[in-house]
């Protein structure tokens, strides 16, 4: 399913990623350890096609992220670090946007929106603005957009950065 050859980025003299391999099939987790500026954030930002490698190769179910990278990029729900949305908007608006960009369209965007808050328990912030939200309920928000697609394969971010010990749960569980 995931395919990573010799992935390295480098910044001038300093490798941020030096040739990271691995290969990943339907069903397993892998997550990255080590200290702040190991490079974990920067290698996810190369598995995902936001940042291109200086070497190395993506492959998601054999689709090329820099050769065909639309078509890579849509068995992947990604959240980078931090909490990704437009504070102006609400959650509900926030997810229906991100799935019109997926390609979503009428009632399988209202089906695909209503499964990703309920997952996330957004329900009740679902019409606030998303700079009134607390840091927990902003990593949901942008969580409910990573898994609103369905897709094959979940790259997260620190995921569970400021959320509360029950939703820290449900988020491994979720996981699973």
């Amino acid at each position: 399913m995931i395919e990573i050859t010799q992935l390295s980025k480098n910044y001038g003299e300093f490798a941020a990623v030096d040739s990271l391999s691995f290969n990943l099939v339907a069903g397993e987790i892998l997550g990255f350890l080590g200290p702040n500026g190991a490079g974990k954030s920067t290698a996810m930002k190369m598995l995902t096609g936001y940042l291109r490698p200086s070497a190395g190769n993506v492959a998601i179910w054999g689709h090329d992220m820099w050769r065909d990278p639309m078509t890579a990029q849509q068995f992947i729900g990604y959240l980078p670090e931090g909490a990704p949305a437009w504070e102006e908007m609400t959650p509900l608006e926030f997810i229906s946007f991100a799935g019109e960009i997926r390609g979503k369209r009428g009632q399988e965007l209202q089906d695909c929106v209503e499964r990703a808050v309920q997952v996330m328990s957004l329900s009740s912030v679902l019409h606030q603005k998303i700079e009134t939200l607390s840091k927990g309920y902003k990593r949901r928000v942008g969580l409910a957009q990573a898994i609103l697609h369905d897709p094959d394969v979940l790259i997260l971010d620190e995921p569970t950065d400021g959320l509360d010990p029950n939703q820290k749960h449900q988020v491994r569980q979720m996981i699973k």
